[in-house]
């Protein structure tokens, strides 16, 4: 079995993932922004779009996984700050600056009212508590602060007749593992150990559409100022190396080893995609935008 590359680094340099995401915040608006959260920012590509677009921001990222928060931290494109202090200090000092820290989109090591503009790439349907996230990101902002966030996993996600991929993709990534059991078994070895329960909370039966969402916000005192699905083409290459990241991978997989099920998502991808005859398959990505009200009005 070969060893794949199980961080989102690969993925995160996909063509097609950086338009997706970069287009999410084209249009947010940066005038009176200052102070920035990218939360469960991964490799950190939306705090880069952010700088890139205004260098003087000061922009703190936060992630669950330390390996992404150490690509994060590498490849910024701008000053980084050794710590939050430090961040602030560059938003008084109006110079800008990105710091990465590992902690939970949960609870968040802001001030009330700290924060101009939050941004999520395509993690929100990970929180396991969506009223209690929703309320630590309407602490943080400052009235009329800016939320915005993109998902892949929601009601509406999947492009009208192309759900077989997807369940091509996983017919394939078992064949694979059947594979690598019958290998096993060859050496006179134990299958691969799976171990029952593990499932996460983004392939449970509760995900939103956007109605949904705007009604979540709505209730944790949010203005939905712009809610619409953008279709994003998928490659045989983007759907591997998406496969190939460890969190997807024990999602997908769950229970197997993470290397194992990242080697059977990886190489199910280009299989899937010859047996039915395709290049590339849509999806849509839903995108938000909302601001916080102010409570006081």
């Amino acid at each position: 079995m070969t060893n794949v590359d199980s961080t989102y680094e690969p993925y995160s340099q996909d063509p097609n993932y950086i338009a997706a995401n970069s287009a999410l915040l084209e249009d947010v608006p940066l005038d009176d922004v200052t102070r920035v959260a990218d939360l469960a920012c991964g490799t950190g590509l939306l705090s880069g779009v952010l700088i890139g677009r205004k260098p003087t921001l000061a922009i703190s990222g936060i992630d669950l996984d330390p390996v992404q928060i150490e690509i994060a931290n590498r490849t910024f494109p701008g000053p980084v700050a050794k710590d939050l202090d430090a961040v602030r200090e560059a938003a008084a000092a109006g110079t800008g600056a990105g710091c990465f820290m590992t902690g939970s989109a949960m609870e968040l090591p802001f001030d009330t009212d700290e924060i101009d503009l939050v941004v999520m790439g395509n993690a929100i349907h990970l929180m396991p508590d969506r009223d209690r996230f929703l309320s630590e990101v309407s602490r943080v902002l400052r009235p009329g602060g800016m939320f915005t966030f993109n998902s892949v996993f929601y009601v509406g996600t999947f492009v009208p007749g192309t759900e077989a991929v997807f369940g091509e993709w996983m017919k394939e990534a078992v064949g694979v593992l059947a594979e690598e059991n019958e290998a096993r078994a060859a050496r006179g070895e134990a299958p691969v150990p799976r171990v029952r329960g593990k499932g996460s909370k983004a392939f449970r039966k509760d995900w939103l559409s956007g109605d949904g969402w705007s009604e979540a916000l709505d209730a944790a005192g949010f203005d939905t100022v712009h809610c619409a699905d953008r279709p994003v083409p998928i490659s045989e290459e983007g759907l591997g190396m998406v496969g190939a990241y460890g969190g997807l991978a024990e999602v997908l997989m769950s229970g197997y080893p993470v290397d194992i099920a990242s080697h059977c998502l990886q190489e199910a991808a280009p299989r899937a995609f010859r047996k039915l005859g395709i290049d590339e398959v849509p999806r849509n990505w839903l995108e938000v935008r909302a601001t916080r009200r102010d409570p006081a009005n």
